[in-house]
């Protein structure tokens, strides 16, 4: 019941933003697309820098700074 009631919404919205003209159709897709796109990126290289740094073999005891 939930997702039918988002989806209709999304259609609903999709129809009004492919309703209007091209500039501010431009202008509400970059209101919320920029945001969106750069909170999804950030999010993405918190969860890749936390997951590599699970794997990180740089913080040994016998560490001799050569780097090999």
């Amino acid at each position: 019941m939930a997702v039918s009631g988002l989806l209709a919404w999304w259609d609903s919205v999709e129809e009004w933003l492919t309703g209007l003209p091209f500039v501010p159709q431009l202008l509400v897709t970059l209101v919320v697309l920029v945001p969106l796109a750069t909170g999804i990126a950030w999010v993405v290289n918190f969860l890749v820098v936390w997951v590599f740094s699970l794997f990180d073999r740089r913080d040994v005891g016998d560490d001799h700074g050569v780097g090999v």
